[in-house]
């Protein structure tokens, strides 16, 4: 609105002083003020309509993407592929089974007319033999004898011997459907991801992803896996529970897992996303009876590997505890592995050929126990990895390190964990 113009009021007939750009009418004092409040109406319910929009478009994103019939085109490309894999390999295991079969039924009818003729010789006394014959049968006996200990050589062909060569998948929008003409650079899910990083795990993982088109953003956790669930201040949970990131603050953080562990070995897996240099992030475990808090990695029941080389016990912590070094880097892989039964963790990072291994005593971390990660550095990230990706990562760690060294805190007895807390304490009393 703007310019005083001397017409009568659109209204009200009275003397108008006010314009309105928008509706091209004039307005008088009272009017112009009721007319501008009328804008500021229609722009509430626009906030709210978008308000709405923005709930329900991020609430039904993964139905979306779950139920999308293109979904439904790949996923019955995927179940048809493997079925007839799966029936190529049956197959050949037929066959390979039958090729046995055969090779057994030869040496069992080589041994039946050896049987038959050492018969014929111990039922018959008229019937003459010499040295000639025994060494005969000898040979044939050991012959026999080699043919069945030597595990036989098939020859398996497949394609040639080469790989199958499974088709490329692409998925891009239907432009009709669009409604804005911008053109997308790369077809919609297809990433080009160059690594330039040095670390072989990283480098493996990355061509994985672009090998099998993986969205980290989907739903991809499994009911089985764990995930990122409680928290305390100054970090936040994003990718249903895949991933969190501290704020830009340098406080302490803490975040801990959705289940609860009491029985049975478990694994869990990490992969660090940001870390500034020479920082640190605690990997471990933690009581369901504590309470959650900025600093639980310093509660009486937190057990676990952090930054300066330090080992947490009880909550205390103990710098280079058997040669422990916590060299971690941004885009390294971690390794939690828990252990109810004998209740024991074990720890290890893309930077370690050996496995770390710490006690746990259940009178200072009693069961249900939870994993716990803490932070203190600004924008600091960690993601949980599914167990799907993870076992990739599992079999690409034994094939670098064949016998992979897992080294303990040497105990005389396991009582003497308490020894050690118990000093550290009183020296941090004095």
């Amino acid at each position: 609105m703007d310019g005083a113009i001397i017409q009568q009021c659109s209204t009200c007939k009275d003397l108008a002083g006010f314009y309105c750009n928008g509706c091209n009418r004039i307005f008088c004092q009272s009017h112009a003020d009721e007319h501008h409040q009328s804008l500021y109406e229609q722009l509430d319910w626009i906030t709210v309509d978008h308000d709405d929009l923005v709930q329900k478009l991020y609430r039904t994103s993964t139905i979306m993407q779950r139920n999308h019939p293109s979904r439904k085109i790949i996923d019955k490309w995927e179940e048809e592929s493997i079925k007839q894999i799966r029936q190529t390999a049956n197959e050949a295991r037929h066959s390979l089974n039958d090729t046995f079969k055969l090779h057994l039924d030869e040496l069992k009818e080589k041994l039946k007319l050896l049987t038959n003729k050492l018969n014929e010789i111990c039922e018959n006394s008229e019937v003459t033999f010499d040295e000639r014959n025994i060494k005969q049968w000898v040979t044939e006996l050991r012959d026999i004898k080699h043919d069945f200990l030597t595990t036989p050589t098939f020859t398996v062909r497949i394609h040639g011997n080469k790989p199958v060569v499974m088709p490329i998948i692409k998925i891009q929008p239907d432009r009709t459907h669009l409604t804005t003409p911008k053109q997308s650079q790369n077809p919609i899910g297809l990433v080009s991801i160059k690594s330039t990083s040095t670390n072989p795990f990283e480098t493996f993982f990355q061509k994985r992803q672009s090998q099998t088109l993986i969205n980290q953003n989907s739903d991809s956790l499994l009911d089985k896996d764990d995930r990122f669930h409680f928290k305390s201040n100054h970090v936040k949970i994003h990718d249903q529970g895949h991933l969190i990131i501290h704020d830009s603050s340098n406080e302490d953080a803490s975040i801990g897992g959705l289940k609860e562990y009491s029985n049975g070995e478990h694994k869990l897996f990490f992969r660090i996303e940001n870390l500034p240099a020479n920082e640190w992030i605690f990997f471990g475990i933690i009581s369901k009876n504590a309470s959650l808090n900025e600093k639980s990695y310093t509660d009486s029941s937190s057990h676990g590997w952090t930054g300066y080389n330090s080992v947490y016990m009880g909550g205390k912590p103990i710098p280079v505890l058997n040669g422990y070094l916590s060299n971690m880097q941004v885009n390294d892989f971690v390794e939690l592995t828990i252990d109810c039964d004998r209740e024991t963790l074990y720890f290890w990072h893309s930077r370690q050929t050996y496995k770390n291994k710490l006690p746990i005593d259940k009178r200072t971390c009693p069961f249900p126990w939870q994993f716990l990660i803490s932070c203190h550095n600004a924008n600091v990230s960690v993601r949980l990895l599914p167990l799907s990706i993870a076992s990739i990562i599992t079999r690409e760690q034994d094939k670098s390190n064949n016998e992979m060294r897992i080294k303990e805190i040497e105990f005389k007895k396991r009582n003497d964990s308490l020894t050690i807390q118990r000093k550290l304490t009183l020296t941090e009393t004095v």
